[in-house]
């Protein structure tokens, strides 16, 4: 599996070398991650070639002692894999990775900017014919349990599964049994 290694970087040391009167200091860079980290430090030429390189193709900075688990460098990035791929390989992978996200925020963009554009949808109200109508067939009461208290116009099927606004599809119902009901058709 391939993923980014959070933990991973470079650390920068200062390696003094000679004696007390002739002594150098020179800086290294060595790879860490969580648990472990590479036995032999970068020069710093070998540190600037590793970064340019890094921007244009993965670049396997260190391996574990069975050669299991590689970490590679792409641009700026760290990852960690144990499938043995090659750099050309963890190239099109994460570059494959990268193009989904970009089309996935791309994709969220345009749902956005369509809901933005949508006028609101308002529900056609029930006209007061087809409301009188229904009130007198239905006796004013709820069609389900009788009762006189808290009515509603309820639609048989739904509005959003096609329902219409005729006396065909309207039934009086009390508030209980009409959410009870919720948006079921009957």
């Amino acid at each position: 599996m391939l993923r980014l290694d959070k933990h991973a970087h470079f650390e920068t040391e200062t390696i003094t070398e000679g004696g007390f009167f002739s002594s150098r200091t020179r800086k290294v860079y060595r790879f860490h991650t969580k648990n472990a980290r590479t036995v032999v430090p970068l020069e710093q030429n070998q540190y600037d070639e590793l970064w340019k390189e890094q921007r244009q193709r993965p670049v396997q900075v260190m391996h574990d002692s069975d050669g299991s688990r590689k970490w590679w460098m792409f641009k700026r990035q760290f990852y960690v894999e144990d499938e043995r791929y090659s750099a050309e390989e963890i190239r099109i992978l994460l570059l494959d990775r990268e193009a989904k996200r970009k089309r996935k925020i791309e994709s969220a963009k345009r749902r956005l900017e369509q809901e933005s554009r949508a006028p609101i949808a308002r529900r056609e109200s029930i006209p007061e014919e087809v409301r009188m109508f229904v009130w007198r067939r239905d006796q004013g009461r709820c069609v389900k349990c009788g009762s006189k208290e808290n009515l509603e116009f309820d639609h048989i099927i739904p509005v959003s599964k096609g329902g219409s606004n005729t006396a065909r599809n309207i039934q009086i119902l009390c508030q209980k049994c009409n959410r009870e009901k919720g948006n079921k058709i009957g």
